[in-house]
Formats: C-alpha cells, structure tokens, sequence
C-alpha cells in the first residue's frame, strides 16, 4: 500500500485485528496493519492515518502519545481494550490523547458508528492542513505563477505580467503541479481556491 493512500492504522493482537480491518472495509478504508506498536512505529512517515485503533495491551497508550507528537491532535484514534474496561481504564485512556475508548466486546456496528463520526468530523479539516502544506512547499515564483492563473491569466499572460517566457511559465507550472500532487492547471487552481476559503473561513 502507498503511503500516499488514506489507511486507518489497526494495531492489535491476532484475535481481533482481523475484525477491525474488516469493518474498516466497511468505512472504504484499507488498514495497515501490525500485531507490534515497534513495528507500526517503524512503518509510519509523514502520511497521518484517517484513523488508529490502537489496543491497549500491544503498547496503544505509548504508540498513540507517538502518533500525537507526529501528527497533531486532529488524527482521529480508539484505543481499544479486551479487559481494561473500567471507568477510571476510560478516563485513562482518554487523557493520553484517545478521542474515543472502546471495549472489545462493544457490539460491532456501535463500534463502526464511533469510528464513523470521528473520521466524518476531521476529514475537512485534515483537507485543508494538507492542501496548506502542499501550497507552503511551492516557490515565490512557483506562488505567483499560481496566483495569476487562479485569476484566469494564460500562460502567455502570465509571462507578460511576470517579465519571463512562456517557456519559463512552463517549467514553473510543471513544478508547482508536481509539488501540489495534481495533474493540470485547473486542479492546481481547485486546490488554491479551496486552501483560501478554507483560510477565510
């Protein structure tokens, strides 16, 4: 799996990993998926999960603290427990940073609705940190190239406005669709326009 994908990260033992990366099925979402917090932590790069379903047992609290550090505090993660189910296991859980805590014995779809709301509320705002950070990495030039073609400018405009050639318009575009992860001029445009509303808003 590419870690470009949107995955959710099931880390868990044998007897139940199986069933959470089939629910997760459910929610259109592929899993990576280990039985040890070492090797999860080692898998792991800059792509943040759509969600983590963490066990408590297999090291979750100390690998969920590492996914906070990582990827900030709107990453959606359940921690999940087979017998530290109490009120005080609970609170617990949820002061190390878990937005949601759950028995292994919770009723399958309860579970699948849980998981479903956390991943529904932060998918804008995970967007929009992204679509931020891509526009971040581009160059003044690369920025401004961008900025006129979002105001309808062709590129032969474009290079009038900027004192440059055509050809240099080309490679600064070229650039800036291979940074923004898109494939044409009116993709990178979707992107700036959807990064300021989000910005304005």
């Amino acid at each position: 799996m590419s870690s470009e994908d949107t995955y959710a990260l099931v880390v868990a033992g044998d007897h139940v990993r199986t069933d959470y990366v089939k629910l997760l099925e459910r929610l259109g979402l592929r899993s990576a998926e280990f039985e040890r917090t070492t090797d999860a932590a080692t898998w792991l790069n800059g792509h943040p999960p759509a969600v983590a379903i963490l066990e408590v047992e297999d090291g979750g609290c100390g690998l969920l603290r590492e996914l906070r550090d990582r990827y900030g505090a709107d990453m959606p993660a359940v921690l999940v427990s087979a017998v530290r189910t109490t009120p005080a296991d609970v609170v617990a859980g949820l002061l190390v940073g878990a937005d949601d805590y759950a028995a292994e014995s919770m009723d399958a779809e309860e579970f699948l609705a849980r998981v479903r709301r956390l991943v529904d509320r932060t998918k804008p705002t995970r967007g929009a940190t992204a679509d931020l950070r891509r526009l971040s990495s581009l160059t003044q030039r690369e920025r401004q190239v961008l900025a006129l073609t979002t105001e309808g400018m062709t590129q032969k405009q474009v290079a009038t406005a900027m004192g440059i050639s055509i050809k240099t318009v080309g490679a600064h575009m070229q650039n800036l669709l291979g940074k923004l992860g898109v494939h044409s001029r009116m993709e990178a445009v979707a992107l700036a326009a959807r990064a300021a509303a989000n910005v304005e808003g």
